[in-house]
């Protein structure tokens, strides 16, 4: 847009700590050739007199609501005066009659709309300031005032007191009143959004406002990992695997900061405020990420506390934060340097507040153990990193309600967490002569003495097949389980299968993507078996029909369908992969008719036909010259 029509002065109003002054700096770098003027306190040398003595007596109490408005106002008329091209405004004017009105509701006690005519009124008897065409854009997490400014309360890193916290209830019911006249040319409601997503908001909302702001690179990453630690703690480790083994493209801090250096113009890009180093590296990780496509990035070592702490700020819940924790004796075995070497480094990383970073990590990891320990750490953390956890329900069964109260009670103990009834049973679609009754027990811990004793008394009706799985709760914390188990796990959050729920432990529940991997995991294994229970002389009816269903349910699952009924999956099976030929026996007929030939002969040549179609899926076509 031209200049002519392009506004010289833009303000972020809003709250206390909404977020404003970090939202100018970060916004000044995209804006070329603009002047960052910051608050009104750094344009008249009355202040330091004011803030000399008792700032909040003089600002709440001494001072005439007359006396603070021109002062404030004043203040702003010389910023404007003293400000360049395109002025960047902390705070522009209809925020600052905001903030004298807000003043005068706790200093003459007037409602917020008398108080704002009447700062109104005085301002139009002072001298105004330079024109210039402007552009207001308000930020609050809120539309309700009363939440407006909890929130702002909240996010005082010290207690305040009652004055202030009516102050900020005034001010926010006042910018209410300016809302809804409109003195405000957008505003954003930010709700929880972290650092980075404001300000490619306020980047976007500007430049259809006629601002032209550089727009940030747009990159759909879903994680970044900040890998932190004292010097051989096995950062490079944590990186290597979550490269080698999870995907995740690896990358290190300091590189990625020269490079914003270079970019910048700057010789030295730690002479940047630590803030500044968290925004600098997010601009390149975006550009990396929209370059690559790569949706996953781990960066290396992080040193800095508060640049980790605003890297934290900026990307919000995408951000985690990975701590790895060895003991001093053990960092110096790994160290292929001087102990006096790896002291020196350590005190750097002290000054840094690196040792400090152990306090905001969303994780830490133990890394004095083996390589099998952390190996087995990472994956954890990165099973769990996006499961969400909840509370659960119990559920009434459908079918062997009096087996299944009668199993519950034998198992649950003090220790059990959890006790599950899996796959068809106590529901609907149990089946008497063919259906097994399956549990599935979460317990803190899992002792051979307590398995032994609770086996072999458990109760088990006459001509049917029981089996429990009993797994701890470390184990289902980390989602260290079979695909039946997650898919138990995702159908007890829709409140299936729940016999008991222990008070106070929270489930996780697995997304699909994760029942699909696992499914594709264990996929040899079931073919191998398969194949095995093929070549039996005796065919065993039901487990080849089990079987069959576990590898339509597999392929289901990596189309992006999820079924449980074994019918409901054969049929969506013959579907979507007509070329597999899949015609087994209905059900009716292997219940009641397990042994006749034809039954037997069908159930096996499908079964046949599925693991041929299997095994051409994969193959990959290439030509070579």
């Amino acid at each position: 847009m031209s200049n002519s029509v392009e506004p010289s002065a833009v303000s972020l109003n809003g709250v206390d700590n909404v977020g404003k002054t970090t939202q100018l700096a970060w916004l000044s770098r995209g804006l070329p050739g603009a002047h960052l003027v910051k608050t009104v306190d750094r344009w008249d040398s009355r202040w330091q007199q004011v803030a000399s003595g008792d700032f909040a007596h003089w600002w709440f109490v001494a001072s005439s609501t007359a006396e603070h408005a021109e002062l404030v106002l004043d203040s702003h008329a010389a910023r404007r005066t003293g400000s360049g091209r395109l002025a960047l405004e902390d705070r522009g004017l209809p925020m600052l009659l905001a903030t004298c009105a807000a003043t005068a509701v706790v200093k003459d006690r007037l409602p917020p709309a008398k108080a704002l005519q009447l700062v109104e009124h005085i301002a139009a008897d002072l001298p105004a300031a330079e024109y210039r065409p402007e552009m207001h854009v308000l930020l609050r997490r809120s539309p309700d005032p009363t939440h407006e400014a909890h929130e702002a309360l909240r996010r005082e890193a010290k207690p305040v007191g009652q004055r202030y916290a009516a102050y900020q209830h005034a001010l926010a019911e006042i910018v209410s009143l300016q809302v809804e006249r409109g003195d405000y040319h957008a505003v954003l409601d930010l709700g929880d959004d972290p650092i980075l997503d404001v300000q490619q908001r306020i980047r976007e909302c500007l430049s259809e406002l006629g601002v032209n702001a550089h727009a940030l690179p747009a990159a759909a990453l879903d994680r970044l990992w900040v890998l932190a630690g004292m010097s051989e703690s096995g950062k490079s480790s944590v990186g290597e695997l979550l490269r080698d083994e999870h995907g995740v493209t690896r990358m290190k801090i300091g590189y990625l900061l020269d490079v914003a250096a270079l970019r910048a113009g700057e010789a030295d890009p730690y002479a940047w405020s630590e803030s500044e180093q968290a925004e600098r590296l997010t601009e390149e990780v975006l550009r990396f990420a929209e370059t690559t496509k790569a949706r996953t990035i781990s960066v290396e070592s992080a040193h800095r506390f508060e640049a980790t702490a605003h890297l934290q700020r900026v990307w919000g819940e995408r951000c985690q934060v990975a701590y790895v924790d060895a003991d001093p004796a053990v960092r110096a075995s790994r160290a292929a340097e001087t102990e006096a070497r790896l002291r020196a480094r350590d005190e750097t990383k002290h000054e840094r507040g690196a040792d400090r970073i152990v306090d905001i990590a969303d994780h830490v990891i133990d890394n004095t153990g083996s390589l099998a320990a952390l190996k087995l750490a990472v994956h954890r953390l990165v099973s769990i990193v996006d499961v969400r956890r909840i509370s659960l329900d119990i559920s009434d069964p459908d079918t062997r309600v009096e087996w299944l109260r009668q199993a519950r009670d034998h198992v649950v103990d003090d220790r059990v967490a959890l006790v599950l009834a899996t796959g068809t049973t106590g529901t609907a679609s149990w089946r008497d002569g063919w259906s097994d009754l399956d549990l599935l027990v979460v317990r803190d811990t899992a002792p051979a003495d307590w398995l032994r004793r609770t086996q072999n008394t458990f109760p088990r009706p006459d001509g049917i097949k029981t089996a429990v799985s009993v797994f701890t709760t470390s184990d289902i914390d980390a989602l260290r389980v079979p695909p039946r188990v997650v898919q138990s796990l995702r159908r007890a959050a829709q409140g299936v299968g729940v016999l008991y729920h222990r008070p106070g432990y929270r489930v996780p529940v697995p997304v699909n993507a994760h029942g699909d991997r696992t499914s594709r995991g264990e996929l040899g294994l079931i073919l191998m078996t398969t194949r095995r229970l093929l070549a039996d002389s005796e065919t065993d009816v039901r487990a080849v029909h089990k079987h069959l269903v576990l590898l339509a349910k597999i392929l289901l699952r990596a189309d992006g369908y999820h079924f449980d009924d074994a019918e409901d999956v054969l049929a969506a099976f013959r579907d979507l992969h007509p070329d597999a030929a899949c015609e087994p026996p209905g059900l009716d007929d292997l219940i009641h008719r397990p042994d006749d030939p034809a039954v037997r002969r069908q159930l096996i040549e499908t079964t046949d036909r599925l693991l041929s179609y299997v095994d051409r899926l994969d193959h990959i076509v290439r030509t070579s010259a």
